[in-house]
């Protein structure tokens, strides 16, 4: 009897301490517990199949838009500076704080003060691929702009084919934002175009969108610019620059 009862004891904590030392270990199968970005990224560059990132490395286009909306309750004109920054962003900042971007004069007046890129989906599979040595899933870079007690404006930038946004009205309809065209600059360019829109999402303000589209002479390699304003006498001078 006291043998069976030492073997019990013995049992008992051998269980607990194994307990103790996995305590430090994440649950791969709990909720919420997921592989890290780089472990995501690696896994979609490495794959064969069509780029389907999970959350871990991208967001919907339409989550993206949303993310960079001013909230209804938010009557200050400004979004915190802290957006997309929680612990499992899928954004990878290049930006320590506000401290500016690479590339960019410290006190040039309207700067960057965040930086960062992130893959974007559309239904689930990323807008597009670059050709590098091997073809690549295409990164957006993400760039925030304002004084010191907000975000005043965002942008969204890729480069890719002409083709990259088409559908995107309808893809953004089906999600419940919708995007209200104001104005056209350079409709029959065909190598430069700028449209503003009014956007509008559940939950939050209106803002105003622009996107400029500007190609290469042989109408192939585009750059896209996604801009959000909070303030649409900005976003209608920003067409004109």
């Amino acid at each position: 009897m006291k043998m069976i009862t030492l073997v019990l004891l013995v049992g008992l904590s051998i269980g607990l301490l194994g307990c103790v030392g996995n305590s430090d270990k994440p649950d791969t199968k709990a909720v919420g517990v997921e592989i890290s970005r780089d472990e995501c990224i690696r896994m979609v560059k490495a794959s064969n199949s069509a780029f389907r990132p999970g959350k871990q490395c991208s967001l919907e286009l339409s989550e993206v838009l949303s993310m960079f909306l001013l909230e209804k309750s938010d009557a200050w004109g400004y979004l915190d500076w802290r957006v997309g920054a929680d612990v499992n962003t899928p954004i990878n900042w290049e930006t320590s704080g506000k401290s500016g971007c690479d590339g960019y004069e410290e006190n040039l007046l309207d700067a960057p003060r965040r930086c960062g890129e992130i893959l974007v989906t559309m239904d689930g599979f990323i807008t597009h691929t670059v050709l590098e040595k091997t073809i690549q899933p295409g990164f957006w870079d993400v760039s925030l702009y304002g004084p010191n007690i907000g975000v005043v404006k965002v942008i969204l930038t890729t480069s890719t084919d002409s083709g990259l946004l088409d559908g995107m009205l309808d893809y953004l309809e089906n999600r419940n934002i919708k995007l209200k065209l104001l104005k056209i600059v350079g409709k029959h360019v065909s190598i430069v175009k700028k449209e503003l829109y009014q956007i509008n999402a559940p939950g939050k303000e209106t803002a105003w969108l622009t996107y400029d589209m500007s190609c290469g002479f042989s109408g192939v390699d585009c750059s896209h610019d996604l801009t959000i304003f909070f303030d649409v006498d900005q976003a209608t001078k920003s067409l004109v620059q």
